[in-house]
């Protein structure tokens, strides 16, 4: 027998006959609701003082029957039906209204976010017969949304309802087809959310967006929020929620990324509710690091720390979670493994084979690190925030063929030169990862075998571009990374880059407090000669004579 959705408690057996034999009717598939169904709507609802809703198929089919409360009714799991950016989801949701009301907020979001063919309301006299027609559906430009028809009584209402559903869709598909050649990047919101001071989440928001845009992301908004305390299940509150998903159907976004980092519950409450996909900070750096890697080992590396990222993520949805028949020890029948129990065995299996391809790595550095310590040739390492200008610093001065880009993590892999400075001195320059506040762990982790080549240098040469208002921020990042590291005590020099997209005013200010600095603009190999020079002094003092 069909099932009758949502709460029936309190309902008579012959009222819940009653609804059941609703899944015996049949529409035309032109008419939105017929006189007769809707009049055996309103009667039942009438009589049990709750709202019904019917959700029926393009055929004219009634496929599910919900009740609620007098006020609202609690739509079920739809990922049986169809849906996507070009299409709607093949049903209509028709409902009863007991206090003459016409369509709600919570009406209009639901056709918003779940996709509807049509989202109708119909009015209950007090008498039992159908009242006026409440009835909306998506458009495909506007201010907003949705078009709301003007109400009428049902029995004036006189639409080809699949003729004009058709028409819609036709009209989706041709825009998002339009948008698809448009647009090679993907459409992003960007999503942050404090319990501190707003200040502080607007500059990790301005680091967010350069971060979306290294990844080739278009940014459509950008929404922040304050709140008493983080909401343990969508982050923002459903509120919140639900406006951001009304403006990724306007915008047409495909993808949600916060700037915290989301929890596996909280990623996947969020997908759930809004069918897009939704990344954290740390997902969108590590998408970042896996598009920019070239060598083996600086694959191997981000493989590793997507893994560790992602293994506690894991999940199937409920029908993958039955248990796979298998046999115990001694041949005994046993429940075996589940296949989300099989995909984390492989998934760890994976992670130590990385794991241990990644020593043999460190190992072979090691080795090459020592024979470069034989020839004498000091080590200088550059060292700095991301977007810093250090790839910048290394081609001028060397002619390096890496790539040099006004983007955040746009070179990975360590490049190694020789650079022979103004005394005639022979050292070699390396140019190592970006650095970023709050790098993710697993991250740093996975770069241990890069990072390991920070415990050889003579000198770390800690690039900071002062053209970018967080400059402060950023050389505190930096630093405390290099103490989890133990190397704050490896000598330093601080370079100031971008002074020709400084203001002079500001370059005198910093000048005032970091007297042992030096300012150059890395793209004028002309202002490198006094970075060279101090360079040289500190080999000299260093010790370091060998030419």
């Amino acid at each position: 027998m069909p099932e009758i959705k949502g709460n029936v408690t309190g309902l008579k057996p012959n009222q819940k006959k009653s609804l059941t034999r609703l899944y015996q009717r049949h529409l035309d598939r032109s008419s939105l609701i017929s006189w007769e169904l809707a009049k055996q709507l309103t009667e039942l609802s009438l009589e049990i003082g709750r709202q019904i809703g019917i959700i029926i198929d393009r055929r004219g089919n009634i496929l599910q029957v919900l009740i609620g409360d007098s006020h609202s009714i609690m739509i079920s799991d739809l990922a049986r039906f169809r849906v996507s950016k070009a299409r709607f989801r093949g049903v209509r949701w028709v409902h009863t209204h007991l206090n003459g009301e016409s369509l709600t907020q919570d009406d209009l979001t639901d056709l918003a976010l779940l996709r509807f063919d049509a989202v109708a309301a119909i009015e209950t006299l007090k008498n039992g017969l159908p009242g006026k027609l409440h009835c909306a559906w998506l458009v495909p430009s506007g201010d907003k949304p949705w078009h709301i028809e003007p109400s009428v009584p049902l029995d004036q209402f006189n639409l080809d309802f699949y003729g004009l559903i058709n028409t819609l869709e036709q009209e989706f598909a041709r825009q998002t087809s339009a948008k698809d050649t448009d647009y090679k990047l993907r459409k992003a919101i960007l999503v942050g959310v404090t319990v501190n001071r707003m200040e502080d989440l607007q500059r990790s928001m301005t680091e967010l967006t350069d971060l979306a845009r290294s990844a080739d992301i278009e940014i459509v908004d950008v929404v922040t929020q304050k709140r008493q305390k983080f909401d343990p299940k969508y982050v923002v509150g459903s509120g919140k929620l639900t406006d951001i998903m009304i403006t990724a159907l306007q915008s047409g976004a495909d993808l949600i990324i916060f700037e915290g980092e989301l929890t596996g519950s909280q990623m996947r409450a969020i997908a759930d509710m809004c069918d897009l996909e939704v990344i954290d900070r740390t997902q969108l750096i590590l998408d970042i690091f896996a598009g920019r890697a070239r060598s083996k080992d600086g694959k191997l590396q981000i493989e590793l720390a997507q893994l560790k990222y992602s293994l506690p993520r894991l999940v199937l949805k409920d029908d993958y979670m039955s248990r796979i028949t298998g046999r115990g020890q001694g041949g005994s029948k046993g429940p075996g493994e589940t296949k989300l129990e099989v995909l984390h065995r492989r998934v760890k299996d994976r992670i130590a084979r990385l794991e241990n391809e990644l020593k043999e790595i460190t190992t072979k550095r090691r080795v090459y690190r020592n024979k470069r310590a034989i020839n004498g040739d000091p080590v200088i390492n550059l060292v700095g925030y991301t977007n810093a200008g250090k790839s910048t610093i290394m081609h001028t001065l060397t002619g390096a063929n890496i790539l040099v880009e006004n983007r955040m993590f746009a070179t990975l892999d360590p490049t190694a030169r020789q650079l022979r400075l103004p005394s005639g001195r022979q050292s070699i320059l390396i140019d190592t990862v970006g650095f970023i506040q709050d790098l993710p762990k697993d991250l740093a982790k996975a770069f241990r075998a890069t990072l390991e080549e920070l415990n050889d240098a003579d000198i770390l040469l800690h690039v900071v571009d002062l053209s970018n208002p967080e400059y402060s921020n950023q050389i505190m990042a930096v630093q405390q990374i290099l103490e989890d590291l133990a190397l704050d005590d490896t000598p330093q020099l601080v370079v100031f880059n971008k002074i020709d997209k400084t203001a002079p005013e500001i370059i005198e200010n910093v000048k005032s407090v970091w007297n042992d600095a030096v300012f150059i603009n890395a793209l004028d190999k002309s202002s490198l000669l006094p970075m060279l020079q101090k360079l040289d002094e500190m080999l000299e003092e260093l010790g370091q004579v060998r030419f």
